[in-house]
């Protein structure tokens, strides 16, 4: 089950394209067994993608209260488990990390 708020379903939308196509090309350019090391590499722009995405949508925005007309902060909330965008660039690397290690191992 995926838990997500606002656009952070795009942590998703955004890592598993770019994963997938890091596997096909190694596995093209390499050979079989190089797909989990061509998976991690592709979730490395991933990261910095879903980072600098996830900082302009989850960035605070200057409106006004319609009531009262007072200035308000609105602060926008695109998680994706409950992890706000911008984090997962910190999170991606972990499992691309992984990834690397074992299609260098199954390469040697």
């Amino acid at each position: 089950m995926l838990i997500w708020r606002g656009w952070g379903i795009l942590v998703l939308l955004i890592a598993a394209p770019l994963g997938g196509l890091g596997a096909f090309t190694a596995m093209t350019l390499i050979g079989e067994g190089a797909d989990p090391m061509g998976a991690g590499i592709g979730l490395l722009p991933a990261a910095v993608a879903v980072f600098f995405l996830g900082r302009k949508l989850n960035a605070p925005r200057q409106g006004f209260h319609p009531a009262t007309g007072q200035p308000v902060l609105h602060r926008n909330a695109h998680t994706f488990f409950f992890v706000p965008m911008q984090y997962w660039a910190f999170i991606l690397p972990v499992p691309a990390a992984a990834f690397i290690v074992t299609g260098l191992s199954a390469l040697a």
